[in-house]
């Protein structure tokens, strides 16, 4: 009497399909991915999977220098193990403040590029490290292109970490292959986040995600906000680079 022999080929098959890359024809969400909680409730539930995604290209299209990325990403930061990569950063790092946060400055690592080509070429290589826990670059003078972008991209497929680039906000309109673009700005009591594109959801809510603001931050405003009414003064050391003097 013959035996029926379970379809491992169609079980096999299922399980290389089940990846968070992969647009599966009968479903609009991809498979789960990957993510880090980014330590903010009500952002954990707007995101796809519940949190920041890994292996995969972040943006996020900011107004000028706010300090938006430290107050974004602290807490994420503070969970992490590997090392945390800062491609072009704005400042240099405040170190009393990444010490008070609770962060190994053994683990933090500045990378300076002078040039388009060359930092990209950080990004690329720098992503791919497989100790590289973080990837934060921030976005100079030059345009890129879509085709730049997507190098960005691949390149932030082939790590396990957390990348992300902070552009300008001019950037928005531009297209752009990464998996999740967020729109974020600074206000007297919160930050605002506009999540215009997510990879797996068709349509993004139209309504902003309001993140309040420590009170111990709401009195060092950036300088549109300066003319706004005045909270009390309070220390805070949350500002984890320090501007440079050119």
């Amino acid at each position: 009497m013959a035996t029926e022999i379970p379809p491992q080929s169609e079980f096999n098959l299922e399980q290389l399909l089940n990846r968070s890359d992969i647009w599966r024809g009968d479903s609009y969400r991809p498979a789960p991915q990957i993510m880090l909680d980014t330590g903010f409730a009500e952002l954990n539930g707007a995101l796809l999977n519940g949190g920041w995604p890994r292996s995969t290209f972040i943006e996020i299209c900011q107004k000028g220098l706010q300090q938006l990325e430290w107050l974004l990403f602290l807490p994420s930061l503070r969970v992490i193990e590997g090392y945390i990569l800062l491609l072009n950063p704005p400042g240099e790092p405040f170190c009393q403040a990444f010490i008070q946060a609770g962060i190994d400055l053994e683990r933090i690592i500045v990378v300076r590029s002078t040039n388009k080509a060359d930092f990209l070429a950080s990004f690329s290589e720098l992503a791919r490290t497989q100790t590289c826990e973080a990837l934060f670059a921030w976005q100079q003078q030059q345009h890129l292109s879509y085709t730049e972008l997507r190098k960005c991209l691949l390149a932030a497929n082939d790590s396990a970490g957390l990348c992300v680039m902070f552009r300008p906000e001019s950037a928005q309109q531009q297209s752009s292959p990464a998996s999740l673009r967020v729109q974020a700005q600074l206000t007297q009591t919160q930050i605002e986040l506009n999540i215009f594109k997510q990879k797996g959801v068709l349509q993004q809510s139209s309504s902003p995600i309001g993140l309040p603001l420590p009170h111990t931050l709401q009195t060092f405003l950036p300088h549109p906000l300066l003319d706004q009414p005045a909270v009390a003064p309070r220390k805070s050391n949350v500002f984890l680079l320090k501007r440079s003097n050119k």
